[in-house]
């Protein structure tokens, strides 16, 4: 260990000097407040040296540390090579012939493997399907209902970055059904993959709804096409009966017949959409003798039959590309219909927004003359998203109370970028959208002091350079009956062009639009009990529930329990309680079996009873049972290209031997160095402390005081 100063070696002595100095005067110049003289010493020439050295020492080392000395401390650690053992833990592997040896003696093999591994190497071990985990997190194997290959590449490679990893051996029967091909990612890895070939390969007899593709909206009195992929394996010659059934009504049939052993079968089914609401359409295959399994000859569909798309009017200031970004960004939901508009073209008579759903006024009120209209008329019960820029009248927008006020001296602009709100609730912004919009770059926001009204919640807040300024940038809130939103900043087409330009696709800010634009869109509710629910979830999802209770005055309140009936198609009844949150209930009812589900809510608040009703449909849909064969060539390649090799499932000790051949792979030394201020070394004030002491209680021995 060292010591590093800020300062020049002499002030070193310069403290060593004022020691000397100070103990000079108090020892040999003045002793005890009596000038010095030869003939008048109070202690032995020895008992002086020592007191006027201990002196010296004390003073020395106060006065080096008002020169806020540093320390520096160099160690070294040792790594070994880590190895990581990532398990397929999809349903896949339920499907296979081995699945009993998989369940049991394979997994014994793989921890004799790791604890082989563990004597020489630093082993961490890991499952994965539609999520990675830690293994000793898992309770139920091959459980999962995804088998996603390359996030356990990625997880592996972005957790152990810069760590001295030595290899990663993957256990799998090569079947991805989610994600991208994983010998993308594997690519740019910089250490060895290794495989265990799980699964079958051997093909079996088996016929397969390989694909549907639909649109989740229809309008009513339209017809809307739905096309279905249907494969064959070795059912040279055989036919099979394509239906289609809505509440119990076949809408389709028709026959399909295989013409080798690899057939596969593409038929587009026009549907029309008769009946309003969500609908579920159950299409299916029937079964041929001698099938593997007929977990994929059966897949059920929803979709909503909505009465015509909601109108959305955008009326600008002047031109702008937040115009056009806006646009594309809520014509990607296909439940809206959107019309540009410039205030200037909009004469009297022609700014009556009230056949829309919605209308964005981007820098509107504007200090642009030309494109001066009468605003307070063209929201007036129209849910409305503002958008603020460097051509907004600040003083007409606070004059219209919807909601946010801004107050400025300046016409200044600031550059601020988004930070979401964890305590906003009106929706949920799930976690990559999050980080992407922290990431977009800078809107430009009026400067001035925000304040917000009425249940007004800020989802995203302004940040100016480093600083969190907590001024909000994107508010939602409702207003009497309608709803309105704000986005305090212009340049939205900036964050559209980032998002492509990050992942290839406009999807979060899209949905971050969309999800802005849906909330105001929809009117005000006046039942006092809402409840809130997708329409559609897909077979193993779990399911949430959120329910709000206004009183009379449409006030939040959650102080009664509310009940929740859950009723399957074949009419039995599930019971349920909704938990309270901050802002009203919330409740998982967790994984449900496919079909049609009605909901009830039920609670008695103020002498009155409150029922909320609805339905929502689990897909069925067994993405594991769609394909059972092995890819081992995957797998063999994967391994290859990364430098590694592939071992059959029964030889998992051979990864061992493999790994221990290798060269390459060896224990790292890692050199630190540690700064730290020497103020924080208790040694050096007990130093102080003891050096003092002994020289007082040598003078106190040496006057002779008890």
């Amino acid at each position: 260990m060292s010591l590093i100063i800020d300062y020049p070696w002499y002030f070193i002595v310069f403290c060593l000097l004022l020691g000397v100095a100070y103990s000079y005067i108090l020892y040999l110049w003045v002793v005890f407040g009596r000038r010095k003289r030869k003939d008048t010493l109070t202690f032995s020439k020895r008992a002086t040296v020592i007191l006027f050295t201990l002196r010296t020492l004390s003073v020395t080392t106060i006065a080096m540390l008002l020169l806020a000395p540093l320390t520096k401390r160099e160690t070294s650690r040792k790594e070994k090579p880590i190895i990581v053992i990532a398990e397929d833990n999809s349903q896949s592997l339920n499907h296979s012939t081995d699945s009993a040896y998989y369940h049991a003696e394979f997994q014994k093999n793989i921890e004799k493997l790791a604890n082989n591994l563990a004597k020489d190497y630093e082993v961490h071990q890991y499952t994965f399907g539609a999520k990675v985990q830690n293994r000793d997190e898992v309770s139920q194997l091959f459980s999962e209902q995804k088998s996603d290959i390359s996030q356990i590449l990625t997880e592996v490679s972005e957790r152990y970055y810069h760590r001295n990893i030595g290899a990663l051996v993957i256990a799998s029967d090569g079947i991805y059904n989610s994600g991208v091909n994983p010998l993308t990612p594997a690519s740019s890895l910089p250490f060895p993959v290794y495989t265990v070939a799980m699964g079958d390969t051997t093909e079996y007899r088996d016929a397969t709804i390989s694909n549907v593709r639909f649109n989740r909206i229809a309008y009513l009195g339209n017809e809307f096409p739905v096309e279905v992929t249907v494969s064959g394996n070795k059912l040279k010659g055989k036919t099979t009966n394509l239906t289609i059934h809505c509440d119990g009504r076949k809408i389709h049939s028709k026959n399909l017949t295989f013409d080798n052993d690899h057939a596969v079968h593409t038929e587009t089914i026009t549907i029309s959409a008769d009946k309003e609401g969500l609908q579920s359409y159950t299409i299916e295959i029937g079964a041929i003798a001698g099938e593997k399994t007929l977990r994929n000859n059966r897949r059920t569909i929803a979709v909503e039959i909505i009465d015509g798309r909601q109108k959305v009017a955008i009326v600008s200031a002047v031109p702008h590309p937040d115009v056009a970004a806006l646009k594309a960004a809520i014509e990607s939901n296909q439940n809206f219909e959107v019309k540009t508009f410039l205030a200037s073209d909009l004469s009297a008579g022609k700014n009556d927004f009230r056949n829309y759903s919605l209308l964005i006024l981007h820098q509107l009120p504007t200090k642009v003359a030309t494109a001066n209209i009468d605003v307070a008329k063209m929201i007036k019960d129209v849910p409305t998203i503002f958008i603020l820029g460097s051509q907004s009248d600040l003083s007409r927008l606070n004059a219209l109370h919807a909601g946010v006020e801004v107050y400025s001296r300046i016409d200044r602009q600031n550059e601020v970028t988004a930070i979401i709100n964890k305590d906003f609730t009106y929706f949920t912004i799930d976690k990559e959208m999050a980080q992407r919009i922290a990431a977009f770059p800078p809107l430009l926001s009026p400067f001035g002091e925000y304040k917000t009204s009425g249940n007004a919640q800020t989802l995203t807040t302004a940040k100016i350079g480093t600083v969190n300024s907590n001024l909000p940038l994107i508010v939602l809130t409702q207003q009497g009956s309608c709803r309105y939103s704000f986005i305090t900043g212009e340049g939205l087409w900036r964050w559209r062009l980032a998002d492509w330009q990050e992942s290839n696709s406009h999807s979060n800010f899209d949905g971050l639009i969309s999800k802005i634009a849906l909330f105001t869109a929809l009117k005000a509710n006046k039942e006092h009990l809402n409840v809130e629910v997708k329409h559609l979830f897909g077979e193993g999802e779990p399911i949430t529930l959120e329910a709000q209770l206004y009183n009379d005055n449409f006030e939040l309140v959650n102080t009664p329990d509310i009940d929740l009936t859950i009723t399957n198609a074949a009419g039995e009844k599930n019971k349920y309680s909704f938990n309270r949150t901050a802002t009203g209930y919330s409740t998982n009812i967790g994984a449900q079996k496919p079909g049609k589900y009605n909901y009830s809510a039920e609670t008695h608040y103020g002498g009155h009873n409150y029922t909320a009703t609805g339905h929502f449909i689990v897909e069925e849909f067994d993405l594991e049972a769609q394909n059972s064969v092995a890819n081992h060539s995957l797998l063999a390649t994967m391994a290859a290209s990364t430098g590694g090799e592939m071992v059959d499932a029964r030889q998992t000790e051979r990864i061992a031997e493999l790994l221990r051949d290798r060269k390459d792979m060896q224990t790292v030394i890692y050199s630190e160095t540690h700064y730290g201020d020497i103020l924080n070394m208790p040694l050096v004030f007990v130093l102080i402390v003891v050096l003092l002491s002994i020289e007082w209680l040598t003078r106190k021995y040496l006057n002779g005081e008890p």
